[in-house]
C-alpha cells in the first residue's frame, strides 16, 4: 500500500487514474455497501404500505378508461353505466357532485389564515401576503383547465401520492444524504485513517489528490442516490401499477395539505403531472446531496476526522431545528423565515417543492433560491477548504 502511494506521489499520475483508485476505495467499503442495501430494502417495505388497496386502484384505473379522468355529468353517467360492485359504489360515492374547487378558491384567504392563526407580524406577514398575491395568475389557470377535476385515483389519490411523495421521497432524500455525507468524510479522512497522510499529502502533488477525492466521492454519491431511487421507484410502480394515472394533475382536489385541520389545495408554481413531478423531485433531491455532499467534505477537510465531522455535522442540523421550532413558539418571525434558508430546512420541505410552502416561505420558488444560495455557499467554503489543507501543516 505504502509503495503504491509513494508511486502517485512520486510521478503526475493522469487524474483520471486516481479518481477511478478513490471511487474503487468507495466501492470496496463494505459498510457503505450495506448501508445501500438495507435503504433498498427498507424503501421496498415501506411501499408495500396499504397495498390492500391496489385491488381497488385497479378498478379506478379500469373506470377510467370507460369515463374519462375529469370529473363532472359526463362522468358520473358513465361511471354508474359499469358492471354493479362494491368498487363502483366506492368510487360514485367518492366523485359524485364534485365541483371545481378553483373556480371560488381566493389564495389571499389561505394568506390570511396562515397570519391568523400563527399571529405572525411585520415584515413576515407581509411577505407572506405578497406571495399568494403571485398565486393568483396560476389558480386562473388551474381554474380555466379545470385541473381539480382530475379524478386521479379516487378517494385513494391523496393516500398513494402521501405514501409516493411525503414517505418514498423523503427516504429516498435522507437516504441519498446520508450516504452523500458518509463517502465525502470517509474519503477525506481514509488516509489518516490508514495512516498513510504523510506519504501522499507529503508532495504538492500529494495535496493536489484531495481534488481527485472529492470528484471521486461525488461521483459515488451521486450514483448511490440514483441506484436508490431506481429501484425504491421501480418497486413502487410494479406494486400499485398505476398506468394513466400515473398522468394524475398534482393540483387534483383530492391532494391537499392539512393545516391546523384546513384542507389546503396542493398547488405548484408549474404544471405537474404525478410522473413528471416525481422527476422533478427526485432530481432536484440529487442535487440537493450534492450539496450536502460538499458540505461533509468541506467538514472532512477542517476537522481531518470522520467521526468528529459527522458529529459536527449532526449537531448543526440540530440546532438549525432547535432554532426554528424556538422562533416559531417565540413568534419571532424574521428569524424563523431565515432560519428556514439553510440546506437542512430544504430537505426538511421537501414534500412541498414547488408550491407555496405555507408559512414555511416569503416568495415563490423559495426551494429553488435557497437550493442556489446553499450551494454558492457550500462551493464557497469549498474553495477555502482546499486553500486551507494546501497550506496546513501535517501533524
Amino acid at each position: 500500500m505504502q509503495d503504491t502511494n509513494l508511486k502517485r506521489c512520486g510521478r503526475k499520475t493522469v487524474s483520471g487514474e486516481l479518481v477511478s483508485w478513490e471511487i474503487k476505495k468507495l466501492w470496496e467499503m463494505p459498510v457503505l455497501w450495506i448501508f445501500l442495501v438495507l435503504c433498498t430494502i427498507f424503501n421496498i417495505l415501506l411501499v408495500t404500505d396499504s397495498w390492500h388497496s391496489t385491488d381497488y386502484i385497479a378498478y379506478v384505473k379500469e373506470a377510467r378508461k370507460t369515463a374519462g379522468s375529469r370529473m363532472g355529468k359526463t362522468f358520473d353517467e358513465k361511471v354508474r353505466s359499469l358492471a354493479d360492485c362494491a368498487e363502483k359504489e366506492r368510487l360514485i360515492q367518492e366523485t359524485a357532485k364534485a365541483e371545481d374547487l378553483f373556480e371560488t378558491y381566493d389564495p389571499a384567504q389561505t394568506a390570511e389564515m396562515y397570519i391568523d392563526r400563527y399571529q405572525m407580524t411585520g415584515w413576515a406577514a407581509d411577505a407572506l401576503s405578497k406571495k399568494f398575491e403571485k398565486q393568483k395568475p396560476r389558480i386562473q389557470t388551474l381554474a380555466r383547465q379545470d385541473a381539480s377535476m382530475d379524478a386521479g385515483a379516487a378517494g385513494m389519490t391523496k393516500p398513494l401520492m402521501d405514501l409516493l411523495f411525503e414517505k418514498l421521497c423523503r427516504a429516498v432524500l435522507t437516504e441519498g444524504l446520508l450516504l452523500a455525507v458518509f463517502s465525502a468524510l470517509y474519503i477525506c479522512g481514509i488516509e489518516r485513517t490508514e495512516r498513510t497522510w504523510l506519504t501522499v499529502y507529503a508532495s504538492k502533488r500529494g495535496r493536489r489528490v484531495q481534488t481527485d477525492k472529492f470528484l471521486a466521492g461525488l461521483f459515488y454519491a451521486l450514483t448511490a442516490y440514483a441506484v436508490i431511487a431506481a429501484v425504491s421507484c421501480a418497486a413502487f410502480a410494479c406494486i400499485w401499477q398505476l398506468g394513466d394515472i400515473w398522468n394524475t394533475d398534482v393540483c387534483t382536489q383530492f391532494y391537499y395539505v392539512t393545516v391546523m385541520a384546513a384542507e389546503i389545495p396542493f398547488v405548484t408554481w408549474i404544471p405537474f403531472t404525478m410522473c413528471s413531478y416525481l422527476a422533478a423531485v427526485l432530481l432536484s433531491g440529487m442535487a440537493v446531496s450534492a450539496v450536502f455532499y460538499i458540505l461533509g467534505y468541506v467538514t472532512g477537510l477542517a476537522v481531518q476526522n470522520s467521526y468528529a465531522g459527522f458529529i459536527v455535522l449532526a449537531a448543526a442540523c440540530a440546532l438549525n431545528f432547535e432554532a426554528v421550532l424556538l422562533a416559531g413558539n417565540q413568534a419571532y418571525w424574521g428569524f424563523f423565515e431565515a432560519a428556514m434558508w439553510t440546506p437542512v430546512m430544504l430537505w426538511w420541505m421537501q414534500p412541498l417543492w414547488f408550491t407555496d410552502m405555507g408559512m414555511h416561505a416569503v416568495v415563490p420558488w423559495q426551494e429553488c433560491w435557497v437550493f442556489l444560495l446553499c450551494l454558492t455557499a457550500a462551493v464557497s467554503f469549498l474553495y477555502l477548504g482546499f486553500r486551507y489543507f494546501d497550506r496546513k501543516d501535517l501533524k
